[in-house]
């Protein structure tokens, strides 16, 4: 029996060791574990600590920085203050001034009436009568300048059709309705050349072309067997320079038996 007992005490001792060696164990674990938490609760405690001092120093610069503008805004307002002070004392004398003179402009009336502005108004008077006088004869000269231009001027001649009023009484503003009609069908310009050779031609211009050309009378033949032609001369070609046919550049004449028709038929290019 001892035996058996001195087996079971040496199993018993070897168990309590081993479970001693690992509580041992284990407690070395936790000790190691909570020195790790606390140097890391550290850590954050002082960058804790360290923010919260860079925040109030920030907050007390704020506040510094807030007393310096309040200051700043405080010694703004006096100043407002004074200026509308002195501005107030300004407007207060400005208009005890302003009723000083009213009071006395009723005493200054009289000698000013009796002065030089009646004059002056009389002056002034005359000087828009004299004008009124002048813009009077002037229209009634140019509206018997325009019955005189239209009474001889022929029945088919007439001012241009938009025309100004002024234009109405000159009588180069005025044309044929029968050579406005042509304008328009042909979309031409006709006016009057007079060269040297005291030749009177009739010159037509095409303006979105710039085609342009003249018609002409000469007489040809001998002296009592003169006779009357009509010479087309072309001046400019203009856009047709390089599609115009050969009849347009040449230079033609046309006895005057031949009907007008037929040579405007011929010479003007219809339609441009």
């Amino acid at each position: 029996m001892e035996a058996l007992y001195s087996k079971l005490y040496d199993k018993y001792t070897k168990l309590k060791a081993k479970k001693a060696s690992e509580i041992e164990q284990i407690s070395l674990d936790q000790e190691e574990k909570f020195k790790t938490y606390v140097s890391a609760a550290d850590e954050l405690i002082g960058y804790l600590t360290s923010e919260k001092d860079r925040l109030y120093a920030q907050i007390s610069e704020l506040r510094q920085e807030i007393v310096s503008i309040r200051s700043a805004k405080d010694e703004e307002q006096q100043q407002y203050e004074i200026m509308l002070i002195e501005e107030k004392q300004k407007n207060k004398q400005l208009s005890e001034e302003m009723g000083r003179l009213q009071r006395r402009e009723p005493d200054s009336i009289p000698k000013q009436l009796s002065g030089s502005p009646f004059t002056a108004n009389n002056s002034t008077k005359r000087k828009r009568l004299v004008m009124d006088e002048k813009e009077v004869v002037d229209e009634d000269i140019n509206f018997s300048g325009v019955f005189n231009n239209e009474a001889t001027q022929p029945k088919c001649c007439r001012p241009r059709l938009g025309g100004t009023v002024n234009a109405a009484s000159d009588s180069s503003n005025n044309c044929c309705m029968f050579q406005e009609l042509v304008e328009c069908l042909f979309d031409l310009k006709f006016s009057i050349e007079i060269p040297s050779d005291d030749n009177i031609q009739l010159a037509a211009f095409h303006e979105s072309s710039g085609y342009s050309f003249s018609l002409g009378w000469v007489k040809k033949g001998r002296p009592g067997e003169e006779e009357t032609m009509m010479m087309y001369r072309v001046s400019s070609l203009g856009t047709f320079e390089r599609v115009a046919p050969e009849w347009m550049r040449d230079i033609y004449a046309c006895v005057t038996a031949v009907k007008y028709c037929m040579v405007i038929g011929i010479l003007l290019p219809i339609p441009l």
